[in-house]
């Protein structure tokens, strides 16, 4: 009876762990995605060596192409209205963060934003990951998600013009 125990158990932990090796990518029109470990491997791979903490290299997919997963624009369809989306980026403990959507395409910028799933060339630390968000540029580690679960892409109200006085 106690191996059945602990095998239902083992079993149920293993496909929570399977579970949490994807998450779910939201885009425009109501699209959705659910993005694999195996599908991030496939995708373009760029490294960011930060600058806090032990210095890491760290390693991953471009965000912008985990985004073109759900027909997200990029490079030269990345203008106009569409430059006025935020991508809302969620780990399992809840922690979120917020980035334009200029900010993780790499026509744009000179440092990549990447969802890694390495750090020094090893998989992530069981607390980091499996994936972890990180913003290549930043001199600290505010944005950097842990264990990323979710990756939602929105259009911002751009609707209401700025007071031309800000109250005191």
């Amino acid at each position: 009876m106690h191996r059945w125990l602990v095998g239902i158990a083992f079993a149920t932990a293993f496909a929570g762990a399977a579970a949490a090796q994807s998450i779910l990518v939201k885009g425009p029109h109501d699209t959705t995605a659910t993005v694999t470990e195996a599908d991030l491997r496939g995708m373009s791979r760029a490294s960011v060596t930060i600058p806090y903490g032990q210095k890491a290299t760290y390693t991953g997919a471009l965000v912008s192409d985990i985004l073109a997963t759900v027909g997200a624009p990029s490079d030269k369809r990345l203008h106009g209205a569409p430059v006025n989306q935020i991508l809302i980026v969620t780990g399992s403990d809840g922690f979120t963060t917020v980035l334009a959507i200029a900010e993780v395409e790499k026509s744009f910028k000179t440092q990549p934003v990447i969802l890694a799933d390495e750090e020094n060339g090893k998989p992530l630390p069981p607390k980091e990951g499996p994936f972890r968000l990180i913003v290549g540029g930043e001199l600290k580690p505010a944005r950097s998600v842990f264990d990323v679960t979710a990756i939602e892409l929105r259009p911002v109200n751009t609707g209401s013009p700025m007071p031309a006085k800000l109250p005191d």
